[in-house]
């Protein structure tokens, strides 16, 4: 196997504009590696680098975004020191230096620095891959990858193009500024202004689309398996669709007909209702599940993702029964974090696509999507007569002017008015 000479590795690490936190952590993954191949007589090479992380792995126990930070080193290494020209000897004769726009495996600095903190930080892998979104965006908007060199005009010229050029949404241009302040605050240590004078995108004030009873029989009835219980939990407490499909085993109480939403939007723990009539179809689908459990610990699969603080606290809890998925995939799946093969929950793609073709076979005529359900749920509370506070602590709302936009049930348009063309 092909083996690396690249001794002068520091020097070159140091000319990068890699930030001075990640450049240090580089410099002292690189050195620990270099150590392990002189003490294991290995070469350097790509077999060693495959071993040193299994070693690590077994002494550190580290977390998954340790990990991945260490390969981010390495690969840095084996890239640099390939491009890298052998340095000749004799005065005048200078290192040469990678491209300053270049992180680890070609990819560009800002984004593996950003990869590093925010997975330091725990944010979840959604919220990571939509700052990377942005981040991207913004990148082709400026026409460079040296994004650490640009400065608060360029953030308000690129979220004024959002805003007029794109006609984006409030919500999406609030988005993009979010991952924009996360990368230079946080990454490259900007202090930023408060971007006061950057055009807003105008907030619409949209009603939410909803169900009715009868719209919501013709749907269910269009369909099956695993499919229609996940609607009729969703709709019947009111569920956000990510945490609907994250429900472990332990949060659902059959006896006491509840559902506790662990770590919601917020961060926040609530109780939602489980009704009735799914008490007993959730009863055979755990059955059924079990046995997948059970099959999964017979072959050793690794257990089920957790977050990093459980994973860390309780190293065996994810290969427990009470962790397991609710609704778990029919086949084993890759962490796009910590490379571990093991078992997911079901995709929000599939269950979005299975509720549209549901939709279109019940002949509605309404666009329906998974968060439609939350909103019918909503909805019909407030026809009943539940007060809107109690809605507002179902839905996990932070303030009641959110829940607010239900309303449109109380005070319906025209309500006790007869139309002129009635007579």
């Amino acid at each position: 196997m092909k083996e690396i000479h690249f001794p002068n590795w520091d020097a070159v690490l140091a000319r990068t504009k890699l930030p001075e936190r990640l450049r240090k952590t580089y410099q002292i993954t690189i050195r620990w590696y270099l150590s392990f191949c002189r003490r294991s007589r290995a070469g350097v090479n790509h077999e060693s680098a495959r071993g040193f992380i299994e070693w690590v792995r077994q002494e550190k126990q580290p977390e998954a975004w340790q990990v991945e930070q260490w390969k981010e080193a390495i690969r840095w290494f084996y890239r640099a020191g390939k491009s890298a020209q052998p340095v000749e000897q004799g005065p005048g004769k200078e290192i040469p230096a990678v491209a300053a726009s270049t992180g680890p495996s070609g990819t560009a600095a800002w984004r593996s620095a950003f990869l590093t903190v925010v997975r330091r930080r725990h944010y979840s892998y959604r919220t990571e891959q939509s700052y990377l979104v942005w981040l991207e965006r913004f990148a082709r908007h400026v026409k460079s990858e040296a994004l650490e060199e640009r400065g608060e005009e360029d953030i308000a010229a690129f979220l004024d193009a959002l805003a007029l050029n794109e006609r984006l949404s409030a919500s999406s241009q609030r988005q993009a500024l979010n991952a924009l302040v996360f990368l230079f605050r946080e990454v490259f240590g900007k202090r930023l202004g408060d971007f006061s004078d950057f055009r807003k995108a105008k907030v619409r004030a949209r009603l939410p689309v909803w169900l009715t009873r009868e719209e919501i029989d013709q749907l269910l009835s269009r369909l099956d398996g695993p499919w229609a219980l996940m609607t009729r939990v969703m709709y019947g407490g009111g569920l956000r669709l990510m945490e609907l499909l994250r429900l472990r085993v332990k949060v659902v109480d059959l006896q006491q007909e509840i559902v506790t939403v662990r770590a919601g939007k917020g961060d926040k723990d609530r109780l939602v209702p489980l009704a009735h009539a799914v008490v007993e179809p959730m009863r055979g689908h755990l059955g059924r599940i079990r046995c997948l459990y059970e099959a999964d610990r017979r072959a050793n699969v690794a257990g089920v993702w957790l977050p990093e603080g459980l994973a860390r606290k309780y190293p065996k809890a994810g290969e427990e029964w009470p962790w397991f998925w609710v609704w778990p995939e029919d086949h084993l799946s890759t962490d796009p974090r910590g490379g571990i093969k093991r078992r997911h929950h079901l995709s929000d793609r599939m269950f979005q696509l299975k509720l549209k073709k549901a939709a279109t076979a019940a002949g509605l005529n309404k666009r329906v999507t998974p968060h439609v359900m939350r909103h019918s749920f909503a909805t019909h509370l407030l026809d009943a007569n539940y007060d809107i506070r109690t809605v507002q602590e179902l839905l996990g709302h932070e303030h009641v002017e959110t829940t607010q936009i239900y309303a449109h049930e109380m005070k319906k348009p025209g309500l006790g008015v007869r139309s002129p063309l009635d007579g």
